[in-house]
């Protein structure tokens, strides 16, 4: 500090020295220079030292600072240094999962006469929230120097057996002897890093973090999770007069019923059905057994006689208030098209004793003595009540029977309620409550598997009863697609329809089903069965004309046409709009007078659906309804005569090595193809009409393969976890399904989970993991994805999201492989070597030439030989990723925190100057793919060896960018101290032109990316510990350099993952409650409904995560802003200062 003496011109030079500002012992010193100042200052403190005998025996913790070292004196007499306290507090975080510790730096003023002026710096160190040490110094540098020390000191005395067990690790592991990464940085970047941490280490954004780590000192309490539960209706005890009552009024309705000439029909149809033959029968083993299995045949009338058949016995015994049934149902449109059933079927309307309760809407019956329909999911939310508090009253009191329809759907939902069912069940015996009976129903399903998961159950130990109803319905004759082709392919000419024979897709379909007699199907082997999923495109313009063709050779009945997905029912439904173009035996399909077309998917509003069900608006109207699977079962629509079955259905399936969760067209079971038949059959003789062959049909397997084991169990884990399943844990759940999975995939499932930050240390589900449950993709790309958006770069980074899950649209074949190798590098970044960026910068500018004109579009990719249809399907992915955000409400967080955004706008797009302010820092996106990378790096050993944290020796793949006969020619390429690269699979090749001389096979690293030190270490490393040499990142990869800027990184690391979780809880807090159209619109213009490829519109899910109660204030949207801004900046810079360092 300078000033001058008073009453002289001389200036003066004045030195502070706090030795130790615990003991008060802060020496200062004057002089005409710097160097005479911190002399005196020197021997200032040297007195005071020897005023208090602090020389020749200092007491516990007093710091010394000598020339080249910091050390303090320990509780047992032994010295600790710097590197070795930030080594402690690391290891001592790790161990009781606090968190990176923060470290709060305050200016401390003093008076001097009547100015304030600076006495120096004073550093706290927050563990877990808690000041443990502090530090003071001249410089902010020293004091957090300090606090290291003074922290250190304190954790040891207080835990000096955990610090014991710290100086027993070993400090040289197998792995780290990796040749580290040497990070240098200048003076100004580490202010800038710095800066930038200390600035939002002191935000409001930052305050108000989700706490995802331990409270210090308390023990590891784990919160619990938080839970969603349908609250039920509220419980209106009736005394014991009351039930009398309301009983004797229930029988009174019935036995009215019985003689009402109005629903004698009603009655008649009813008696008639084969359950009603076997009610006895149902109805004594219901009344014997605590799980009944009831294997009823299609048309018997399972769905809607049993829950009747089960009530009315109640009602007859004049104990029909206290029976309460709920039936589950598989979707939406059966459980209220069977409650309205049901409920026209007794006389009366919905809500009296027939009831549903479905996503978005709901009209319950009155309570004691009903039937609630309801979907899988709602249910399985009103079970949790009863699990989270099972010594107070439950809805399940007042229940008596539960019945599971469509039981061999099993999808997660259906498997997890039969877990919590199983439990709940099991509960209730053990605690004396009443029995409440469960009726598994289906026509498809094997009894025996469910016969032995219940057996516990049953007091005797014997597995469940089986009731075994055959069906009423009439013959239905299948012709498979040789019987159709034949026939038409010899008698339309092509001006009435014979033009589908000259289509590509039908005439590559027909020499794959009848030439090759089905051909090869891919079998894909993602889950732990093999499923069969066909890529081949349906044959659109036949399936036309095949509906066209059974309404040309009849007078009446209704065409049900099964169809995968809406993309594909859109497109069927276009062929019928455009006659002239594409003319159909001259029928006149679009015309509504004569043709109605009726759409049942999930996407379209139940009130449109319900329509297929209303009476014609005049006699002569034909329907043509073009379903998904949801009119597969429980479903019975008036009329239909004859059905038109594609034989697919769109299914989850996880592709671990494209890290894409996605719905592929897949070929049904049989099982499910007599289901569909059997729709044909209900009213009248039917037929159906396989699009098919024979063959085809006899390679199919009976079932599908059941969800959870063809799906990415990361995203079941989180599903389980935001269910929040009181006193199970995932692995509980999953152990205890009917099928249950591999625990080894259960496992590393949620280490998944908890290393992209998904999962808590207490292993609940993060703000991140509730957004991530809303993106179709691997949770790691997903999070790239995010980041992406936030950081302003969306456009860049759903492109690459899509290339990420699309294999490589370079073609390189064999006589051409150095040339297409030479294209390929011929679009690499100047500054990056990356092949994810390769493809982004090709499939921009074939983008841009499609803009202008098609021709042009595809003569690039010609000449670059590349792939148009995987160029379409990154394109189509991208959109609908974007689409994606959307829902899960990512944009409007995004519009909230810009100035940019036009006050008026008709629609947004993910081209938006306002989501790509930074879509053109390359650092950026290199920093963007380590994320969706994690865990998999590697490190250069040699000019070509590399090594990973698995593997001490792989190589670059020879088509990869990065490989060295590419980076070798790139003299002008930035290339940092030590390489670190990203890659997204491994492969193993051990073909003798690739092996090494000993013909061992060689492990090859592809879709790689060069990151630098500082993109790799805030946005590719899981964790990072304080070694005596700098860092160890994920336990294996070493970063040697500036101390203190490595210190910085860690510390502005930690503060940037927890500002993230917030934003991703403000996200969460911001999902409007959603809402049904009522309004009119068309289903078929392809603008009202829509349909993701990738997302499954058909699932019937509730949302299972209930949003947060805190939203961003729009001080913490503005904090954001600048934390993402400095960021950038500090990547951009970086990059800029090693461009020119030698």
């Amino acid at each position: 500090m300078e000033g001058r003496f008073p009453d002289r011109h001389e200036k003066v030079i004045r030195c502070t020295c706090a030795i130790d500002g615990e003991l008060g012992i802060v020496s200062t010193g004057d002089g005409r220079s710097q160097k005479e100042a911190e002399k005196s200052a020197a021997l200032h403190g040297m007195l005071m030292l020897l005023e208090r005998d602090f020389i020749d025996n200092p007491p516990p913790g007093l710091l010394r600072s000598g020339a080249n070292d910091l050390s303090a004196s320990l509780s047992d007499g032994t010295t600790m240094v710097l590197e070795t306290a930030r080594e402690f507090i690391d290891y001592f975080c790790h161990q009781f999962h606090y968190g990176n510790p923060d470290i709060s730096i305050t200016e401390m003023r003093s008076s001097q006469g009547r100015r304030m002026v600076s006495s120096g710096w004073k550093a706290a160190m927050l563990i877990g929230g808690t000041v443990i040490g502090e530090g003071h110094g001249t410089s902010k540098k020293v004091a957090q120097n300090m606090a290291y020390l003074d922290t250190a000191v304190r954790l040891e005395k207080e835990y000096h057996d955990v610090y014991e067990k710290f100086l027993l690790e070993p400090k040289n592991k197998p792995m780290s002897k990796v040749s580290p990464v040497h990070f240098r940085v200048s003076e100004s970047f580490e202010q800038n890093l710095r800066h930038l941490y200390d600035q939002m280490r002191d935000s409001e954004l930052y305050a108000n973090r989700p706490r995802t780590t331990a409270a210090f000192p308390s023990a590891n309490k784990e919160e619990p999770p938080e839970l969603l539960s349908i609250k039920p209706p509220h419980r209106s005890t009736l005394s014991d007069d009351e039930h009398a009552a309301k009983s004797d009024l229930m029988l009174q309705t019935l036995n009215a019923y019985q003689t009402d000439e109005r629903v004698k029909s009603t009655r008649t149809t009813r008696e008639m059905l084969p359950v009603s033959q076997h009610a006895g029968d149902v109805l004594v083993k219901v009344e014997l057994n605590p799980v009944t299995i009831c294997m009823a045949s299609t048309g018997s009338g399972k769905t809607t006689q049993v829950p009747q058949i089960l009530l009315d016995d109640y009602i007859l015994r004049n104990q029909g208030s206290r029976c309460n049934i709920i039936c589950t149902q598989p979707r939406r449109i059966a459980a209220i098209s069977v409650a309205q059933r049901v409920a026209k079927e007794r006389g009366e309307k919905v809500g009296d004793t027939v009831g549903y309760q479905v996503r978005f809407d709901n009209k319950m019956p009155k309570p004691h003595g009903s039937i609630t329909f309801c979907t899988t999911g709602v249910f399985l939310r009103r079970l949790q009540s009863a699990m989270e508090n099972p010594s107070g009253f439950s809805f399940l009191d007042d229940v008596t029977h539960i019945l599971m329809d469509e039981v061999h759907e099993r999808d997660v939902e259906t498997d997890l309620l039969l877990v919590i069912i199983k439990r709940v069940l099991a509960d209730r015996q053990q605690r004396g409550l009443p029995e409440v009976k469960l009726i598994l129903m289906s026509a498809t399903v094997d009894p025996k598997m469910f016969q032995n998961y219940f057996a516990e159950l049953s007091p005797s130990g014997r597995p469940a009863p089986v009731v075994t109803i055959p069906g009423r319905s009439y013959p239905v004759q299948k012709f498979f697609l040789e019987d159709t082709f034949e026939r038409l392919h010899a008698t339309v000419p092509r001006a009435k329809g014979g033009w589908v024979w000259h289509e590509k897709n039908v005439r590559d379909y027909i020499h794959r089903e009848i030439t090759q007699k089905g051909g090869q199907i891919k079998v894909n082997g993602a889950g732990e069965d093999g499923v069969l999923v066909d890529d081949l495109e349906l044959p659109y313009p036949l399936i036309a004309l095949m509906i066209a063709d059974v309404l040309s050779r009849s007078e009446d009945g209704h065409v049900l046409v099964f169809l995968p997905g809406w993309d594909e029912i859109k497109i069927v439904h276009q062929i019928f709009l455009d006659t002239k173009q594409y003319p159909l035996l001259d029928l006149p399909l679009n015309n509504p007078e004569k043709y109605e077309v009726h759409i049942l998917h999930s996407s379209v509003p139940v009130e449109d659906q319900q329509a297929v069900f209303e009476p014609l608006r005049h006699e002569g109207i034909r329907r043509i309804i073009l379903s998904t699977n949801i009119a597969e079962t429980s479903v019975t629509i008036p009329d239909v005569v004859y059905v038109i079955d594609s034989g697919r259905v769109k299914e989850k399936r996880y592709d671990p090595e494209r890290h894409l969760s996605s719905l592929v067209s897949a070929w049904v079971g049989t099982s499910n193809l007599n289901q569909r038949a059997g729709r044909a059959g209900r009213h009248r003789p039917g037929e159906y009409y396989g699009v098919l062959s024979k063959a085809r049909y006899d390679q199919l397997s009976v079932h599908q393969t059941v969800e959870m084991k063809r799906v990415d169990l990361s995203n079941v884990v989180m599903h389980i976890k935001a269910l929040g399943i009181s006193g199970m844990e995932v692995e509980d759940v999953l152990e205890a399904a009917i099928e249950p999975p591999a625990s080894d995939r259960v496992k590393a499932a949620m280490q998944d989970l908890k290393r992209i930050g998904a999962l808590d240390y207490h292993m609940n589900l993060t703000s991140l993991g509730k957004v991530l449950q809303h993106l179709p993709l691997d949770v790691s790309i997903g999070k790239m994805c995010l980041y992406g958006a936030f950081y302003r770069c969306l456009d860049p980074v759903l492109a690459l999201s899509a290339i990420l899950t699309n294999r490589d649209p370079f073609i390189a074949p064999m006589h051409l492989k150095k040339e297409a190798n030479a294209i390929k590098n011929s679009w690499c970044p100047a500054t990056f070597r990356s092949d994810p960026l390769c493809v982004l910068n090709a499939f921009y500018e074939w983008t841009r030439l499609q803009s202008i004109s098609s021709s042009q579009a595809n003569r690039f990719l010609h000449t670059n030989m590349l792939s148009r249809p995987t160029m379409l399907q990154i394109q189509q992915i991208k959109q609908n990723l974007f689409q994606s955000l959307q829902k899960a409400d990512i944009i409007k967080v995004i519009r909230q925190s810009t100035s940019l955004t036009p006050r008026y706008r008709r629609r947004v797009r993910e081209t938006d100057p306002e989501f790509n302010l930074n879509a053109h820092s390359m650092p950026l996106l290199g920093a963007l793919v380590a994320v969706a990378s994690s865990p998999h790096f590697a490190i250069r050993q040699g000019e070509r060896t590399f090594r990973t944290s698995q593997d001490k020796t792989c190589f670059i793949h020879p088509s990869s960018v990065c490989s060295s006969k590419f980076t070798k020619e790139a003299k002008g390429s930035y290339v940092p101290q030590k390489d670190i690269y990203a890659f997204a699979e491994k492969i193993r090749n051990a073909s003798m032109q690739t092996a090494g001389s000993s013909g061992n096979s060689m492990t090859f690293l592809r879709t790689c990316t060069r990151l630098d030190p500082l993109s790799y270490m805030l946005f590719g490393a899981t964790e990072a510990q304080a070694t005596a040499q700098g860092l160890e990142c994920d336990a294996w990869l070493p970063v040697t350099g500036n101390y203190d800027a490595l210190d910085s990184i860690e510390r502005i690391k930690s503060v940037m993952d927890a500002c993230m979780l917030r934003i991703f809880e403000g996200v969460r807090s911001r999902a409007p409650p959603p809402s049904v159209s009522t309004g009119p619109g068309t289903a078929y213009d392809g603008q009202t409904y829509s349909e993701d490829p990738l997302i499954d519109d058909d699932n019937e899910d509730e949302d299972p995560t209930p949003p947060a109660t805190r939203s961003l204030s729009q001080r913490e949207v503005e904090e954001f802003e600048q934390l993402t801004t400095g960021i950038v900046r500090l990547l951009d810079q970086y990059t800029e200062e090693y461009a020119h360092m030698p």
